[in-house]
């Protein structure tokens, strides 16, 4: 008796809570008031079934914390379900659903909605290579499915460019510190590999850094071995390595593109990170960048160029002396000039 009784009370829980409240003595008056007989009213409440192939999709947001009566309502709501009781009853063993954007049909059967619920859409953040840390935190801030703030930039460099699956409401700062680890742990793997060049760059960290300013200077996969070599041929020289990208984020910070192009007072701006006036690696990285580059890193073209410059193509012309550097560079300039 006791068990039906918890059953029935449950079940006019539900009910008022899955149609707005109301209370069911209501719906009992109002039908016994009615010139209407009962018998006219009760087929006017049950549900016209489309067929499946002309149902028109619909987006459900289901928000974080969401309990399954709170769900079987908005079900309800969106026109989805045409039986919330049986919904409850087979749903009852998920506890809930995670939150996100569900896409369904109107008019479903409670055990397709349920199919789609049990799988809730997943989202690909990608951070391309080259990004500063404050490029991936404005990109997290824009993402309207993630939650929370970013009151703090993480050191440069150390997020890896990579396609992150994530969650609807998973946390900024949850994601930043994926990203984080994932970066550790492939500037570890990559450091592990035998190459001659660990002693021009020193540790993890110059490893880091040269393959950021490496990310910089191409957008080309191909030419980063090439620029590597070059780089690392300067240091072996004790060249200093001139890099534009170093002396833009020495003015900028990192902080947002410089916007223009490089003047001589840029390149003069006295900073540890600005490659036109300090020799070595910079103390710190000028970007993230990806594993490709990191690798170009250990293992480089072996070349005896010394200098590249822009092609006009988006690639580089590569020289081993500062003549031929000269005569690259004067077709450079008279190619943009045509533009």
């Amino acid at each position: 008796m006791c068990v039906k009784l918890l059953l029935f009370s449950l079940f006019l829980l539900a009910y008022r809570l899955l149609f707005f409240n109301v209370e069911a003595t209501q719906i009992h008056n109002a039908v016994l008031s009615s010139p209407v007989k009962t018998l006219f009213i009760l087929p006017s409440l049950q549900p016209i079934i489309l067929p499946s192939t002309i149902r028109p999709p619909v987006q459900l947001l289901i928000p974080p914390s969401s309990n399954l009566i709170e769900i079987a309502r908005r079900l309800v709501n969106k026109g989805v379900l045409t039986n919330p009781w049986m919904f409850l009853a087979q749903a009852f063993r998920y506890g809930s659903f995670k939150p996100g954007i569900y896409k369904l049909k109107l008019n479903m059967d409670a055990a397709s909605a349920i199919e789609v619920l049990a799988h809730p859409p997943v989202y690909k953040l990608t951070i391309p290579e080259g990004f500063t840390v404050a490029d991936s935190v404005r990109y997290l801030n824009r993402q309207p499915f993630l939650i929370g703030g970013v009151f703090t930039l993480p050191p440069e460099g150390i997020l890896l460019p990579e396609t992150y699956c994530v969650s609807y409401g998973d946390s900024r700062t949850v994601v930043l510190k994926r990203m984080e680890d994932a970066m550790s742990k492939t500037l570890k793997e990559v450091w592990e590999k035998p190459s001659p060049t660990k002693e021009l760059i020193g540790s993890e960290i110059g490893l880091l850094t040269l393959a950021s300013i490496i990310e910089k200077e191409t957008g080309r996969a191909a030419e980063r071995p090439h620029i590597a070599g070059v780089f690392l041929n300067r240091l072996a020289k004790k060249m200093r390595l001139q890099s534009d990208p170093t002396a833009s984020y020495a003015v900028t910070g990192g902080k947002q593109p410089l916007g223009r192009s490089l003047t001589k007072a840029d390149l003069a701006v006295v900073s540890p990170i600005n490659t036109y006036v300090t020799a070595g690696i910079p103390p710190q990285p000028i970007a993230c960048p990806g594993k490709a580059a990191l690798l170009a890193v250990m293992e480089p073209l072996r070349t005896q160029n010394l200098y590249f410059v822009a092609d006009g193509t988006g690639g580089h012309q590569f020289s081993e002396t500062l003549d031929q550097h000269n005569m690259h560079a004067k077709k450079w300039r008279q190619s943009q000039k045509k533009r």
